[in-house]
């Protein structure tokens, strides 16, 4: 089968490219360039390409580059940026799995003669006969299924996913027997287009705009303190609200309508219900209320609740209370087995 394989210069994609590689398949290893030309952007592009194209030319396949800057800049970070502005946490990697790596990346490589397209994702893509789904890694700690919910059923059948069922160990293991000089490569934990994992910077550049100053108040309207621009807050935030309390206080809201910021004890922090603004359905397509495992954040195990379909939204109540969640995350709902039942982004958190 001829197989592209979207290379990152990452020992994960380098591992999964060895392995279908050795499998038989005729890979072609894609490196996709996001982020716009600048020389740090470029050092660690460059640094990127040169991985990948020396696995690609260690184990005899074809490699291309492939140019998404424009796409990436009006699919992901604008509407990132937009999000934060608005007073909502998103997260911009579940954006560009729909709609850059797993769309116009996997058009790219059907253009250039590929059947599928694989990735180092540490996800298991599963099927009942009728529809396919994904489920949880059996490595908690780098399971990646929460980040792939809006992906479609398209998409899916398209997809390959070689290292789901492998441990990060195992990873480095089948890297080292391969003599692969990625081997010991550090995994990126950062949002890719924050340098240094600083958006407020990021956002601030990107706007040129001084930030619009307003209160902090409790949830009874009470003045606290003021703040410098609500994208620099977050639901669950405790340090840097520059007031003082006889008690720890936490962002519990975000009010853009009156460019406000709510804080108050953790008990407020506490919600019993959500509703998302839209919902992508993946194992199932959920018709009548059912028992579900939720995850709202990509580090949060999976808590029991109750799901049911409300048209296009989903309406979530928590077996115990949960706190920290924000508009802009997204729901990523699991069945007892931890495969992936459907998913939507938060619109509202209710007590």
């Amino acid at each position: 089968m001829k197989i592209a394989v979207a290379m990152s210069g990452g020992i994960d994609s380098t591992v999964a490219a060895v392995i279908l590689k050795e499998q038989g398949h005729e890979i072609t290893g894609i490196t996709a360039r996001f982020l716009p030309h600048n020389r740090v952007n470029d050092e660690i592009y460059n640094r990127s390409l040169n991985d990948a194209k020396h696995i690609a030319e260690q184990f005899g396949f074809r490699h291309i580059e492939i140019p998404l800057i424009s796409i990436f800049e009006e699919r992901v970070i604008k509407p990132f940026c937009s999000e934060y502005f608005s007073g909502r946490t998103p997260n911009p990697c579940i954006i560009c799995n729909r709609y850059v790596k797993f769309g116009e990346l996997l058009d790219i490589a059907k253009d250039a003669g590929c059947e599928k397209i694989a990735t180092g994702h540490y996800v298991i893509k599963k099927t009942d006969g009728i529809r396919h789904f994904l489920s949880m890694s059996p490595d908690p700690s780098k399971d990646q299924s929460y980040f792939l919910y809006m992906l479609t059923q398209e998409q899916l059948s398209d997809t390959i996913f070689p290292i789901g069922d492998f441990t990060k160990e195992k990873i480095r293991a089948i890297a080292a027997e391969n003599n692969i000089i990625l081997k010991d490569k550090p995994d990126s934990q950062e949002i890719c287009f924050i340098p240094a994992n600083d958006y407020i910077s990021f956002l601030e550049n990107r706007s040129g705009k001084e930030p619009e100053r307003g209160d902090i108040a409790d949830s009874s309207g009470r003045i606290l303190g003021r703040h410098n621009g609500i994208y620099r807050y977050t639901i669950g935030q405790r340090r840097g609200m520059g007031i003082s309390a006889p008690y720890p206080l936490y962002v519990t809201a975000i009010d853009t309508v009156n460019n406000r910021v709510i804080a108050g004890p953790r008990e407020e922090l506490c919600v019993k219900y959500i509703e998302t603004e839209n919902s992508y359905d993946m194992k199932e397509i959920i018709a009548e209320e059912r028992a579900a495992f939720v995850k709202c954040r990509s580090t949060q195990r999976p808590v029991p609740c109750r799901v049911k379909r409300d048209g296009e939204k989903f309406l979530v109540t928590f077996d115990k209370p949960e706190s920290g969640i924000s508009p802009g995350q997204s729901a990523v709902f699991y069945d007892e087995s931890g495969d992936l039942l459907c998913g939507g982004v938060i619109a509202r958190a209710m007590n």
